[in-house]
């Protein structure tokens, strides 16, 4: 009895403990669990568990925190076969800004896990990932259908196998899966198939995509697609990722209403023609990160129709500085339907540029305005355009500073009704940290023709510095232009200059220093939006140096001395201008005749299209022209382009006469020819030689008619002055005219010695230079004592007469020696 009551009560204090221990449960088991969970670095913060009828263990709730992760669970049903979890949700907080571990000091190891060959299997029906990097929690499902293998569904299709020595999941992803957790951009669409191994220090992607996108931009569509195989690695105690995406294909494309943003249908045109509207993107080679160094072998993007392509390669840079540490070589060699050969090559290294760059076209686009010519290609305005030339520059994402040097060579070309030939150009630019830029071209164009204006030889040099830091540009400009020739139907000019320095900044304020077979001329003028007034000074300079442009007009005529300077502002917006023009000692020969020191000083103004000067005097010292006249002055005045001299005034044979208006251009007019005490005898005498003399005075009117048919005196008058003296000895003309007229042999003699009492002439002289001349004469021969009362018609060509008279002149002699000396000296 006293060993059967041992044993119950043995077992009653067993049964005790056992009760107490169950009772006790709770805090018995976090009692036990924290030191244990502790030393791996978790914290249990609840834990709730009891049997079932079953001696199932049944774990209503557990709550840990593993390196700043919560995890609870609830709804836990354990036994031998099967560990079934109701409920679970895992709170993942991002402590990068609070916490990031150095993972330099962390030596990752291969997989070995020691996984026990039987186990209860696990599911859980449902686990809520809460996590900062998806905008809602993700619910997932885990089944464990045979050991160590893992099916998640719901939310995201997963296949996991775990191994000793690896971990393998296959991860099903979608544009439907991924809405679930972040928001994407409309008209995205893609699907992703990827098997990923980790065995504990690689982590091994191997995807299968197929992706694509669709952005707008206005009306424009634009779309890039995918598809193909990606591979990738990433190791992570050298933190090393290497991606290979070769096996991708990737287009990109816009359509062609994007074109429709081009408002010019011309412009759009030109940019259809030329720019291909779908690509392909190809990275040939795998890309590469490794500590933190981003390494991007050959990227390529080639136009699907053509042979156009783009190829980006030796890309690396830091991620930590990209801009300062981004190394990469840019080739584009690009052609089209108009566009022969376009090749760029381009170093960057760090921010340091360096490239060169060829350009070879056919044509250029129709609204530049170049045309074609029946001289150049057919149906095409511009043949054989190069372009060449290098880019540098430096500290390009800091404080820039850049030099570039191109060369440019159009062998024909047809602008804007300008045809040029051998044009080439060398440009070199160079811009500083302090954003000062300078340019300097030097062109030089064999020939240009325009209508009918022909250069040959053209160079210019240009200069161009401007200042961009300031908030408004302005750009000091200067420029030389020179030409070997310029040449229209009317006017030839050689040895053309123009020196040029000009100011743009709100307009252009411009100076041209222009020469021109030697003379010279200071252009000035501002340019803005509302008016172009401009300047034109002609310095004091010897007139002599337009004797280049003068044979052009006439031949005949040749500037011996001289200077003309003047002043002329204007606006040319308003084709208005008002100025001076001021001649003095002008000398000039016309073939035989000979002006010498004419002077005036001419002030005038330009309005709408028409010339007006005001009325202004002019001398003329001397005229030869046979007769020679003498201390010529009159009025010049110009009336709408109608020019016109008044009063003119001179001295001539001795005596005086008048012109009371004469207008050159006028196309029918008649001047008024006064003259007084013209000396007769320098009017009729022919030479010494001659037997016959005219003393006296005469004075006279002669009505000059001028018009299309040519010059006419109608009805002038010629009457004498006082008495004069008619001799006439040894003249064989008239001795044989008394000799065959005997019966007027008396008459006639009563001529040679004959006192002029009155002598009336009239005068009359056709436009192809006959003169009828009617003279009636009056005297008495006191030898005889007879009156006499002659009458004698005349005729004769004056023109022949006028010539004769020129080539006796002492002026020919004089004058071809003046010339000879002075008449072709440009100074």
């Amino acid at each position: 009895m006293s060993f059967k009551r041992a044993c119950v009560g043995l077992l009653g204090i067993v049964l005790s403990m056992v009760l107490l221990a169950y009772l006790f449960r709770l805090p018995l088991t976090s009692w036990y669990l924290t030191p244990m969970l502790s030393k791996n670095g978790a914290e249990l913060h609840c834990i709730d568990w009891s049997l079932t009828r079953k001696l199932d263990l049944n774990i209503e709730k557990l709550c840990l925190t593993y390196q700043g992760q919560q995890i609870e669970l609830a709804g836990i049903i354990a036994n031998k076969q099967q560990i079934s979890i109701s409920r679970a949700n895992l709170i993942i907080s991002n402590q990068s800004n609070n916490h990031q571990p150095d993972t330099s000091q962390t030596e990752f190891k291969k997989l070995a896990l020691v996984l026990p060959e039987q186990r209860p299997l696990i599911s859980i029906e449902q686990l809520d990932v809460v996590s900062p990097f998806t905008q809602n929690p993700v619910r997932l499902a885990i089944q464990e259908k045979r050991l160590n293998h893992f099916t998640i569904s719901r939310d995201l299709n997963a296949d996991v196998v775990i191994s000793n020595y690896e971990v393998k999941a296959n991860i099903t992803f979608d544009e439907q899966v991924a809405e679930r957790f972040v928001t994407l951009p409309t008209s995205s669409h893609f699907t992703t198939q990827s098997q990923i191994k980790f065995d504990g220090i690689t982590v091994a992607i191997e995807s299968s995509i197929n992706a694509s996108y669709q952005h707008a931009v206005g009306e424009c569509d634009l779309g890039f697609a995918s598809e193909g195989q990606l591979s990738a690695k990433y190791q992570l105690n050298q933190q090393h990722l290497y991606a290979d995406l070769s096996a991708l294909q990737n287009q990109l494309s816009a359509k062609r209403d994007c074109l429709n943003t081009i408002a010019d249908q011309q412009h759009q045109s030109f940019v259809e023609a030329q720019l291909p509207l779908t690509w392909q993107l190809h990275i040939e080679k795998p890309v590469s990160v490794e500590s933190k160094l981003l390494s991007i072998p050959t990227v390529k993007l080639q136009a699907i129709e053509g042979q156009s392509e783009v190829t980006v390669s030796n890309t690396s840079l830091s991620l930590q500085d990209p801009l300062a540490s981004l190394n990469s070589q840019v080739s584009i060699d690009f052609n089209s339907k108009d566009i022969d050969e376009l090749k760029f090559n381009a170093h960057l290294h760090e921010s340091s540029v360096s490239a060169d760059y060829q350009l070879s076209v056919d044509s250029l686009p129709a609204f530049l305005d170049f045309q074609s010519d029946g001289a150049l290609t057919e149906g095409f305005g511009v043949e054989d355009i190069g372009a060449k030339g290098k880019l540098n520059i430096e500290g390009l994402f800091t404080s820039p500073t850049a030099k570039l040097k191109t060369n440019i060579s159009v062998k024909n070309a047809l602008i804007s009704g300008a045809q040029i030939t051998d044009f080439s150009s060398a440009i070199n630019a160079e811009y500083n940290a302090q954003q000062h830029l300078v340019v300097k071209a030097n062109s030089k164009v064999k020939s240009l023709t325009y209508d009918d204006m022909n250069a040959a030889k053209i160079s210019n040099e240009l200069t161009l510095s401007t200042d961009l830091s300031v908030g408004e540009l302005f750009a000091d400009i200067d420029a030389k232009t020179t030409a070997a020739k310029l040449s229209t139907a009317e006017l030839s000019l050689n040895k053309l200059s123009v020196v040029s320095k000009a100011l743009q900044s709100r307009a252009l304020q411009a100076t041209h220093h222009v020469f021109a077979d030697g003379f010279e001329a200071l252009v000035s003028h501002h340019m803005s939006e509302v008016a172009h007034p401009f300047e034109l000074v002609i310095p004091e300079q010897a007139v002599s140096k337009l004797n280049p442009i003068i044979a052009q007009f006439e031949p005949l005529a040749t500037v011996t001395d001289g200077v003309v300077s003047g002043n002329i502002k204007g606006d040319v917006n308003l084709q208005q201008a008002q100025g001076r023009v001021q001649i003095s000692k002008f000398t000039a020969l016309y073939n035989d005749y000979l002006a010498n020191d004419f002077a005036v000083n001419l002030n005038g103004t330009f309005n709408s299209g028409q010339l007006n000067i005001v009325a202004t005097k002019f001398t003329l010292n001397e005229l030869r022209a046979g007769a020679v006249v003498k201390n010529i002055q009159g009025q010049l005045q110009v009336t709408a382009n109608q020019p016109c001299v008044a009063n003119l005034t001179g001295q001539v044979m001795g005596g005086a006469f008048v012109v009371n208006k004469f207008c050159p251009l006028s196309d029918s007019q008649t001047a008024t020819v006064k003259f007084e005490n013209i000396d007769a005898s320098k009017l009729v005498t022919l030479d010494a030689e001659s037997g016959i003399s005219l003393s006296g005075r005469l004075a006279g009117t002669l009505p000059v008619v001028i018009n299309k048919q040519g010059i006419e005196v109608k009805q002038g008058q010629l009457v004498n002055q006082g008495d004069g003296k008619l001799l006439i000895t040894n003249n064989a003309g008239f001795e044989a005219v008394k000799a065959q007229q005997q019966e007027l042999s008396t008459t006639l003699s009563l001529l040679e010695n004959l006192d002029i009492k009155k002598l009336r002439s009239s005068v009359n002289l056709k436009p192809d230079g006959w003169l009828h001349l009617g003279v009636n004469l009056e005297g008495y021969n006191e030898a005889q004592q007879q009156a006499v009362n002659f009458n004698y018609n005349h005729e004769e060509n004056v023109f022949t007469l006028l010539r004769a008279l020129r080539l006796s002149d002492e002026i020919t002699q004089k004058v071809e020696k003046e010339y000879a000396k002075k008449g072709s000296n440009d100074g």
